[in-house]
C-alpha cells in the first residue's frame, strides 16, 4: 500500500531553460546544465545529513541503461561517464564489470526504476566517485574475490565523492573495505543501506581481513544503516581536526573483535544499537579512540546507544553511554578531553544538517534500518543478500564468513566463528521493461496523464509542475520510493487537480500575519481599520505560512506586535524534531500596546513551509500583525558595549550581553558556567557573554564602540599557553576571577575612550581551555572646573588677591596672563582697565569674600 506524508517545501527553480537537441541513442532529452552542489531542497523527500542538498543531475538530460554490458552505449558505465545526467534502468539483474566504475559529478542515479524493484547490482570491481555532487540510490557494489589482488578489494570508494547522498545500496563481499570513500571529500551521507557481509577470509595476504567503513573527510552523515558480519573497523574514522561526523540511527550486528576506532574528529555518536553476534569475542563499547593525529582536536557527543548482549540482555554501557567510549593510554589525552554535551553541527549556508538533533530512538531505528535498509524499493523486493542480513540482525543469526577455504592453522577462523568457503549468488537478469513510456522520457506515461503531463512529449520530464523544486523526472523516480521508508517520509506527487502551484514568498518583505496556509486555535481580527492580526493566542497555538524563500539565509526577525513576555518556536516544513530559531518575545505593557520588536535569530536558508509555534504561560499571549525577516544580524547593544558585531565563525548565535556582574553572574552565552569569585571593582560591571565554543576560532572573534569612557576588561583562561598578540596593548592585572568549574581568569586591563571601536580576536588555542570573557566598567570624568569672572587667582572665590594681582597689572609691575586677563574683564568690554579695578573693589565691598 502507498504511504503518504509531507513534501519537504523549497525553493522553486527554473528548469524550462531553452535546451538544444540531444545527440546519442541513449541519453533521451535536452543536453545537461550545471548544477549546483548545494540545492535549496532536498536531494529527494528523506535525505538527510552532509548530503542532504546534494543536486545530482537536476537540471540535466535523461539517460536510460537499456543494458547489462560492462560499456558502449546504454551501459552503466557509459551512464555516469558524463556530468548533468539523471540515470534510469530499463534493465536490471548483475552487471560484470572489467574495471572500477567512475562516476563524474552532478550526476543522479535511479536505481529503483530497474524492472523489478531491486536496482543494479555491481560484480567484480566497485563502484567509484570520481566526481562530486552525486546521488546515487538502489545500487549494490558486491564484487566477490573474482578480481581481487592478495592486497584486498573495496566495494565502494573513489577520490571524491563531496557534497553526495548514498541512499538504499549495498555494499559487500570484499577483502578490505565495503565503504572506502576516504580522501579529500565532505559533506556526504549513506543513509538506509547495508554496509557487508565482508569477504573476510578471502585470499587477503594479511590472512583474516574484511572491514566495515572507512569514514573521511567531514561533515559527513552516516545514518539508519545495517553494518554487519564484519570483523572490524565497523568504523574506523578518519577524521580530522575539527571536522564533524554523525554515526545515527545505525545498527551494527556480528562484529568481530572491534567497533570504532581511528581519527573521530568532531563525532556524534547518538542513538545507534550494537548487537553482539555469533562472530562477536571482543570490542563491548561504542568506540575505541587510539589514534595519534591531532588527538586533541577529538570531541565525542555520545547519547541515546544500546548494546544487546548475545542473549538478548542489554550490556551496562546502554545506562551509562559515557562508560563505553574507551581511550588508548599514551596518545596524549584522557577521556575526559573527549567529552561534549552537545551535539556538534554541519552546517550547509547557515543551517545545521546534523542528524544528531534529530534522530530517532535507538530501538525505533532498529525496526526501521531492519525493515528498510538495503537495496529494494520495498522490504519484500530487497535483494536476497539484504533481506538475509536483515533477518540475521532480527534473529541473532548468521556470522562472520569468508570464499578462502577452511584452515586449520588459521587459529582466528575458529576463534570469530568465520563461516569458510561460503559463495555468492547474483541477481538474475531482467531485461524486459515494465513501463509503458511512449515519449521514452524515464516517466511512466498513466503517471504522466494523472499529473496533467504529455506522454508524447519527450521534453516535459525537465519541467516542474507543482512548483515544488524538482524535475518532472525526479518527482516520479522519487514517488517509486514510497514504500522503501518508513511510513510518513515520501509523500506521493500530486495528481492533476488535486494541487494548486504555490507562490514562493520572500521572507525579507512584510508578510501579513492572517496570509497562513494553515493554523490551530487564535482568532483573526481587525487592527486599526486597516489590517487583520492574530489574536487571543495561547500557548501552543501554532500557525503555517508555505513556500517562505530565506534565500541565501536570514539572521533576524522583526515583527509588529504586541503582548507578553512568550517564545516563538520557529519550525521548517514541519513540527517534528527541534526548532530552527527560538524568539523570545520581551513583551509590551498590554495586548493593545504594539511595537516593532526586533532580535536575532539563528540562521535559516532555502525555501520552506514556515511554523510558528506559540509558548508562554499567560493566558493570551500576543497580537501579531505583520512580519518579516532580515539578511544581517542586529548588533548587540548594550550600556558599555555599543553595535556588538560578531563573525560568523564565533558562533554569534551564543553571545550576550549581561548587567551587573556579581559573583553568579552568567559567563558564556552558550554554557551554564557561572561566576564563582570576583574582586569587588568588578562588581556591576557590564559582561559581553562570548561563546565558549568560539574559543577555537582565528583572526577576528568580535567588534564593538565603546558607549562611553570605560575599563574594558578581558580575562584568559590561565592554562592558555601564550598571551595573544591583540592582548599586546593591554595591561595584566591582579584582579581576581574564578567560574564555577574551577577555572582561574587572568585578568587584562585597557582603558577606553567614548566611541573608540575595539576589536577581539581569538585564544590563539584550541584546545584544553575556554574562551576569554570580557567586562567593562564605566569610568567617570571629573567634572571640569568652572571659574566665576573675578577669580583672577582661580582658588574658587573673589577676595584681596584678585585686587592685588589686577593692580600690579595696572601699574606694569607683573602682567597677567590670558586666562587671568579673562578672569579679570568684569565689566565685559574685553579690555582689563581702571574700570575694572573698580567694579572689582565694588564687588568686595559688597560681598566680602564672594565664595564661588
Amino acid at each position: 500500500m502507498n504511504r503518504t506524508f509531507r513534501r519537504t517545501a523549497a525553493l522553486a527553480v527554473s528548469i524550462l531553460t531553452v535546451f538544444s537537441g540531444a545527440s546519442g541513442i541513449a541519453p533521451i532529452g535536452r543536453p545537461a546544465i550545471s548544477a549546483s552542489a548545494a540545492g535549496s531542497i532536498p536531494a529527494f523527500p528523506g535525505a538527510v545529513g552532509g548530503g542532504k542538498y546534494a543536486t545530482g543531475g537536476r537540471g540535466g538530460e535523461v539517460y536510460h541503461v537499456t543494458n547489462l554490458n560492462d560499456s558502449g552505449e546504454g551501459s552503466f558505465r557509459d551512464a555516469v561517464s558524463k556530468s548533468g545526467r539523471i540515470v534510469v534502468f530499463d534493465v536490471s539483474g548483475t552487471i560484470e564489470l572489467k574495471g572500477n566504475i567512475l562516476c563524474s559529478s552532478n550526476v543522479t542515479v535511479a536505481g529503483q526504476t530497474a524492472p523489478g524493484g531491486s536496482g543494479i547490482t555491481l560484480k567484480n570491481y566497485k563502484m567509484g566517485m570520481s566526481g562530486d555532487n552525486i546521488i546515487c540510490r538502489y545500487i549494490s557494489s558486491r564484487p566477490g574475490p573474482y578480481a581481487s589482488t592478495d592486497s584486498g578489494n573495496d566495494a565502494w570508494g573513489g577520490a571524491k565523492g563531496s557534497n553526495s547522498i548514498i541512499d538504499h545500496c549495498s555494499m559487500g563481499w570484499t577483502t578490505d573495505e565495503q565503504w572506502g570513500l576516504y580522501s579529500n571529500n565532505t559533506n556526504y551521507t549513506v543513509q538506509y543501506s547495508v554496509i557487508g557481509p565482508a569477504d573476510s577470509w578471502g585470499g587477503h595476504k594479511k590472512g583474516l581481513h574484511g572491514f566495515g567503513i572507512m569514514m573521511g573527510k567531514g561533515d559527513l552523515t552516516f545514518d539508519h544503516n545495517l553494518i554487519i558480519h564484519n570483523v572490524s573497523r565497523n568504523f574506523r574514522g578518519k577524521v580530522p581536526d575539527h571536522y564533524t561526523a554523525d554515526f545515527t540511527n545505525n545498527i551494527i550486528y556480528d562484529w568481530g573483535y572491534q567497533t570504532a576506532y581511528g581519527t573521530i574528529g568532531h563525532l556524534n555518536y547518538v542513538n545507534n544499537t550494537l548487537k553482539a553476534g555469533n562472530s562477536t569475542t571482543g570490542g563491548y563499547h561504542w568506540m575505541y579512540v587510539d589514534s595519534t593525529t591531532k588527538p586533541e582536536n577529538f570531541k565525542v557527543y555520545c547519547s541515546g546507544n544500546r548494546l544487546i548482549n548475545k542473549d538478548g540482555s542489554l550490556h551496562s554501557i546502554t545506562n551509562d553511554n559515557w562508560s563505553g567510549v574507551t581511550v588508548k593510554d599514551g596518545i596524549g589525552i584522557t577521556k575526559n578531553n573527549l567529552y561534549s554535551g552537545t551535539s556538534f553541527p554541519i552546517n550547509i549556508n547557515g543551517e545545521n544538517v546534523s542528524t544528531a538533533n534529530t534522530a530517532e530512538s535507538a530501538a525505533a531505528a532498529y525496526d526501521h534500518v531492519i525493515s528498510f535498509a538495503g537495496n529494494g524499493i520495498s522490504p519484500d523486493k530487497r535483494t536476497a543478500i539484504d533481506q538475509q542480513c536483515a533477518a540475521d540482525t532480527k534473529n541473532g543469526t548468521g556470522q562472520c564468513s569468508g570464499t578462502a577455504a577452511y584452515d586449520s592453522s588459521e587459529a582466528n577462523l575458529s576463534k570469530y566463528n568465520i563461516k569458510c568457503g561460503v559463495t555468492y549468488t547474483y541477481p538474475s537478469a531482467v531485461t524486459k521493461k515494465e513501463i509503458t513510456d511512449a515519449d521514452n522520457d524515464g516517466m511512466d506515461d498513466s503517471w504522466e496523464l494523472a499529473r496533467g503531463l504529455d506522454p508524447n512529449d519527450p521534453d516535459d520530464y525537465a519541467g516542474d509542475y507543482c512548483g515544488q523544486g524538482y524535475m518532472n523526472i525526479e518527482y516520479y523516480i522519487n514517488d517509486l520510493t514510497v514504500d522503501s521508508f518508513p511510513e510518513g517520509v515520501v509523500k506521493l506527487s500530486p495528481t492533476d487537480g488535486n494541487y494548486t502551484p504555490v507562490q514562493v514568498v520572500s521572507a525579507f518583505e512584510k508578510i501579513e500575519a492572517d496570509s497562513f496556509s494553515d493554523k490551530k486555535g487564535m482568532i483573526v481580527e481587525e487592527y486599526s481599520g486597516r489590517s487583520n492580526n492574530l489574536a487571543l493566542v495561547s500557548d501552543g497555538d501554532w500557525v503555517k505560512y508555505s513556500r517562505i524563500n530565506f534565500g541565501s539565509g536570514a539572521n533576524s526577525f522583526s515583527g509588529w506586535m504586541s503582548g507578553y513576555p512568550s517564545k516563538i518556536e520557529l519550525y521548517l516544513d514541519s513540527m517534528d524534531g527541534t526548532p530552527a530559531a527560538v524568539i523570545d518575545y520581551s513583551g509590551t505593557k498590554s495586548l493593545n500596546d504594539y511595537h516593532t520588536f526586533e532580535t536575532d535569530i539563528k540562521t535559516i536558508t532555502g525555501t520552506h513551509d514556515l511554523y510558528m509555534v506559540f509558548k508562554g504561560e499567560s493566558e493570551y499571549l500576543v497580537n501579531l500583525c505583520s512580519f518579516k525577516f532580515g539578511k544581517d544580524r542586529l548588533p548587540l547593544n548594550g550600556k558599555l558595549f555599543k553595535n556588538v558585531q560578531v563573525t560568523s565563525q564565533a558562533n554569534p548565535d551564543s553571545w550576550q550581553i549581561g548587567e551587573n556582574a556579581a559573583v553568579g553572574s552568567l559567563i558564556f552565552g552558550d554554557r551554564t558556567f557561572k561566576i564563582a569569585e570576583l574582586q569587588s571593582n568588578l562588581e556591576g560591571a557590564e559582561i559581553l557573554l562570548t561563546s565558549c565554543d568560539a574559543k577555537g576560532t582565528t583572526g577576528e572573534a568580535a567588534t564593538f564602540t565603546a558607549g562611553s569612557d570605560m575599563s574594558l576588561y578581558v580575562g584568559l583562561d590561565s592554562r592558555v599557553e601564550k598571551m595573544p598578540d591583540w592582548l599586546s596593548d593591554y595591561t595584566l592585572m591582579r584582579t581576581l576571577c574564578k567560574s564555577d568549574n574551577d577555572v582561574t581568569f587572568m585578568m587584562y586591563k585597557k582603558d577606553v575612550k567614548a566611541g573608540e571601536k575595539i576589536s577581539l580576536g581569538s585564544n590563539g588555542q584550541t584546545y584544553q581551555c575556554v574562551n576569554y570573557i570580557v567586562m567593562a566598567v564605566g569610568t567617570v570624568a571629573e567634572p571640569p572646573v568652572s571659574y566665576g569672572i573675578g577669580d583672577i587667582n582661580t582658588d574658587g572665590m573673589i577676595g584681596v588677591a584678585d585686587l592685588v594681582i589686577l593692580q600690579k597689572h595696572i601699574l606694569g609691575r607683573e602682567i597677567m596672563t590670558k586666562e587671568q586677563a579673562a578672569q579679570a574683564d568684569m565689566n565685559g568690554d574685553s579690555t582689563v582697565d581702571i574700570f575694572d579695578v573698580v567694579e572689582l573693589r565694588r564687588a568686595l565691598v559688597l560681598n566680602h569674600n564672594l565664595r564661588l
